[in-house]
């Protein structure tokens, strides 16, 4: 698929992940903005650099990302974690988002036709550096 050449596993498990319990994001001590892991031939090939904003692109929505280049990514895929992008209270009365809520890039027309359950981890995107 030339307009989306990439796969995104959205929901990638990772030390400080979980699922939409209420949590203030402090308690992920690594990464907690839930990065956009790539291969560094993907990197490569698309512009992005580590720490870098970048645009995801997929049929259904777009998000935004910070880049984490990691070897151990295969080319031709990426991935979000699960657990960022929850809407939250701020302290200010105002709500935040921290990271990037993966259902906004998952369409329920790509999904499972038995189970109707979308294929989170086969999301074809594509994404763009963001200018800094």
């Amino acid at each position: 698929m030339a307009q989306f050449p990439i796969v995104l596993a959205a929901g990638q498990r990772r030390a400080f992940t979980a699922n939409t319990i209420s949590r203030d994001s402090t308690w992920r001590r690594r990464d907690p903005n839930g990065t956009l892991r790539i291969s560094p031939h993907e990197a490569e090939r698309f512009g992005l650099a580590y720490g870098a904003a970048a645009r995801i692109t997929a049929r259904r929505g777009t998000a935004q990302a910070t880049v984490e280049i990691d070897d151990r990514a295969q080319a031709g895929h990426t991935a979000l974690p699960n657990g960022p992008g929850l809407d939250r209270p701020a302290r200010d009365g105002t709500t935040e988002r921290v990271g990037v809520a993966v259902h906004t890039l998952t369409a329920l027309h790509w999904s499972n036709s038995s189970s109707g359950t979308p294929w989170h981890k086969h999301v074809p995107d594509r994404i763009k550096p963001l200018p800094t």
